[in-house]
């Protein structure tokens, strides 16, 4: 039977329990250690992996865009139009030395006649063109004012200086070449002895100027001896025709550096489109090419010291100029172009020898020349 008394006292009550908490804590601290240790790892031992990001490759460049045909057929059409016309110039040029040999500078048949078990020239020379030549020696020296009222110097317009030039220059046509010459009195034209071939006195080479009206055939009288570039190149051919058929230039000495020149002669180049070449070519020896002027200045008086003076200048010169005259402003021959040197980067320098040169050449030969010693004012 239970005891009344113990019904009637209260119940003590029982402490909170703590485990829980305790076991929630140590949970919670394990896993911020664990997170730790995580972040720590990832951080700091987690092995570094380089990865290689292969770029995409640039895009090409754009291709260069396609001549255009219309330009290219035209370039092509002219290309083969030059390619003819330098054709027919070399054969006009080849048909010209060929007759030159067969029919007009031939020493056995110098008329274009027929020589005895010779066939028919297809194509003689005009009758009364070509006058009968003679083989008297050279007289002493004249001075060619002696004869000609030369005027006195003193600078000429550009329009008198073309039209001494053209009475005086002419196109020599040898055997073995051609190139340009002047004359320096009546009967005598100057010219370079490898413009005549480098033959020997006696040979013959062909004459002719629009001034002309003909050809003429001469006779080489004088040659300097042959040689290397920069040596003498000087050459003498002697032509009968009347006193008053030419009007002669006058030499004079070398003049300064920077004077105005100018060149006359029969350039090649210069020649190419002159339909006279043509005619002259066919065998008309009254046909003719226009002698081609150029101006410049000079530019140097090399190896005057030796006597042997060349005249370096800017006159435009070519292949067929040699032997031309190369004149001051008062229209005295103070140079016979004779060569050209070429360089790198299309340099190109034109050369003259000396007048003092020459005229110590004429002098030996005792070819008559005119000799200016007055200056050009």
């Amino acid at each position: 039977m239970s005891d009344p008394a113990s019904q009637d006292r209260p119940t003590p009550e029982r402490p909170p329990q703590r485990w829980p908490l305790i076991l929630g804590g140590l949970v919670g601290g394990f896993l911020l250690v664990s997170v730790g240790l995580a972040l720590g790892w990832y951080l700091f031992y987690r092995p570094i992996v380089n990865i290689a990001v292969q770029l995409p490759a640039p895009p090409a460049p754009p291709a260069p865009p396609g001549p255009d045909a219309a330009q290219v057929k035209a370039l092509e059409d002219q290309i083969d139009k030059q390619k003819a016309a330098n054709k027919q110039i070399e054969d006009q040029i080849a048909a010209l030395k060929d007759r030159l040999r067969a029919d007009v500078c031939t020493a056995k048949d110098p008329l274009g006649k027929d020589s005895p078990g010779k066939p028919p020239s297809s194509t003689p020379a005009p009758p009364g063109t070509l006058p009968e030549r003679k083989t008297e020696a050279a007289p002493d020296i004249v001075p060619a004012s002696a004869t000609l009222n030369l005027p006195k110097a003193g600078k000429a317009s550009a329009a008198e200086l073309a039209s001494a030039l053209e009475r005086a220059t002419v196109l020599v046509i040898s055997e073995q070449g051609s190139g340009s010459g002047f004359f320096v009195s009546p009967g005598y034209v100057v010219t370079n002895h490898h413009v005549v071939g480098r033959g020997a006195p006696g040979s013959e080479a062909l004459v002719i100027s629009k001034h002309l009206k003909t050809g003429y055939i001469g006779t080489v009288v004088a040659t300097s001896p042959p040689g290397q570039t920069m040596q003498a190149d000087f050459a003498v051919i002697r032509v009968d025709l009347p006193a008053d058929a030419v009007q002669p230039l006058a030499l004079a000495g070398e003049p300064a550096a920077l004077s105005d020149v100018v060149a006359a002669g029969y350039p090649a180049i210069g020649m190419a489109v002159d339909r006279n070449l043509r005619r002259l070519a066919a065998g008309d020896l009254k046909a003719a090419p226009e002698v081609v002027l150029t101006k410049g200045t000079v530019s140097a008086i090399q190896n005057k010291e030796r006597d042997t003076p060349m005249l370096l200048h800017s006159a435009d010169i070519s292949a067929g100029n040699s032997g031309g005259p190369l004149i001051d402003s008062c229209g005295r021959v103070v140079g016979i172009n004779t060569f050209l040197l070429t360089g790198q980067q299309s340099s190109k320098a034109n050369y003259a020898l000396g007048a003092s040169w020459l005229a110590g050449f004429l002098r030996k030969t005792k070819a008559p020349f005119d000799w200016r010693a007055d200056s050009c004012v």
